[in-house]
């Protein structure tokens, strides 16, 4: 009533119309408008949008109102999806940029015994791992601090970071920092984590992946041009005693 009476409309005048006439934009319109630049914004993203699959193909299906809205958009603009080029992929397609290893080696069952696990580490070490540099890392989190540490054989850190930080975050920042100050060039690189998850992720990189994970990615890339190999593995906890 008061937009009617402001405009010196009558009071019958249609809301669309009022919304029109004072320059506003219809609920309706906008919702169609910021799906349009969603849906654009996701074909720009290429395989790295969830609208597609892992084979690159289209991973949804539009009812005909949307393909026509779509196809009118395009026509409007004398272009077509064929025309817009993907946003380059130049960190998700390096898949390769390192090694990451959840289960594979037999030091990494959980189910023996501690003192067999310290034995097969030990004697992967000797037999595979003789010349890498192996650095391990952890992290704790309590109601008050949030702790990052990592050793290698020469040297080590501890550092408290602000207690927001989840455990998940906090180890992603404990193989980052490792990164910075524990490893060495021309030289292959073993860095060892108990966090499961923080590997998984950052084997299953993504646009939408955490920005920790992101930065830890963009990290490897860049040790990668230093060190000769980059290996990482989950570690049962029982040979790194020291960060405990």
């Amino acid at each position: 009533m008061a937009l009617r009476v402001a405009l010196g409309m009558p009071k019958w005048t249609p809301n669309i119309v009022l919304m029109k006439i004072a320059g506003q934009e219809v609920l309706s319109e906008k919702i169609k408008r910021l799906a349009t630049q969603f849906f654009i914004r996701q074909l720009a993203n290429g395989a790295q949008s969830p609208i597609y699959d892992q084979n690159c193909k289209p991973s949804i299906k539009l009812i005909k109102n949307d393909e026509v809205l779509i196809t009118n958009l395009f026509t409007d603009l004398d272009t077509s999806t064929d025309h817009i080029i993907a946003f380059p992929d130049t960190l998700f397609s390096r898949n390769n940029f390192c090694e990451i290893h959840l289960s594979d080696f037999s030091f990494q069952n959980k189910v023996h015994p501690l003192f067999l696990i310290k034995d097969l580490f030990e004697e992967a070490v000797s037999e595979e791992f003789y010349d890498y540099r192996i650095i391990a890392t952890d992290a704790s989190k309590s109601h008050s601090f949030t702790s990052i540490a990592g050793i290698s054989n020469l040297q080590s850190f501890v550092y408290r970071i602000h207690p927001i930080n989840s455990i998940f975050t906090a180890e992603a920042l404990a193989i980052c920092q490792a990164l910075d100050e524990l490893s060495v060039t021309n030289k292959n690189l073993l860095l060892l984590t108990d966090s499961y998850s923080v590997l998984q992720a950052l084997k299953c990189l993504t646009i939408k992946s955490p920005k920790v994970i992101h930065r830890l990615a963009g990290k490897i890339i860049v040790r990668k041009s230093f060190n000769k190999k980059n290996m990482f593995g989950v570690d049962p906890r029982a040979f790194i005693d020291p960060l405990e």
